[in-house]
């Protein structure tokens, strides 16, 4: 129900047709208006209008109410339907930053292994590098003292 300017002259008009416009323009100090007897037909009409207006201010505030539960029931499903929202894409990030913390973790190990491996292998080269030079090297010491015994026992072959 919208209150148009209409329905407010009507409301007006009905008031002024009661007894309470006479209430209003009476001296304070004066006693109680005496009772005017009125025709029956005027009696009615004023009762019929004070009940127009009457359940116009009751249908008016009605919808008002109604508009005012609507609003509230679509700003309670908007916010919550942003919180969800929100909600959301906050554990939509929070899932994102588990995977790359994740991911960089894995990186991370496999370089480490890698990095190990590597290590590992070139300790292995070093030491096989360090085992053929020994050897290498006790083979010509072999051969040496081999060579010095044969020249040791020629000179005393000769002499």
């Amino acid at each position: 129900m919208h209150i148009t300017a209409e329905k407010i002259k009507e409301a007006a008009e009905a008031l002024e047709s009661t007894e309470l416009k006479s209430f209003m323009f009476q001296e304070p100090t004066a006693g109680p208006l005496t009772r005017r007897r009125r025709s029956s037909r005027s009696t009615g009409r004023s009762r019929r209008s004070t009940r127009g207006t009457r359940r116009s201010t009751r249908r008016s505030t009605r919808g008002t109410r109604r508009s005012t539960r609507r609003s509230t029931r679509g700003t309670r499903r908007s916010t919550r339907r942003s919180t969800r929202g929100t909600r959301r894409s906050t554990r939509r990030s929070r899932r994102s930053t588990r995977r790359s913390r994740r991911s960089t973790r894995r990186s991370r190990r496999s370089t480490r292994r890698s990095t190990r491996r590597s290590r590992r292998s070139t300790r292995r080269s070093r030491r096989s590098t360090r085992r053929s030079r020994r050897s290498r090297r006790s083979t010509r010491r072999s051969r040496r003292s081999r060579r010095s015994t044969r020249r040791s026992r020629r000179s005393t072959r000769r002499s």
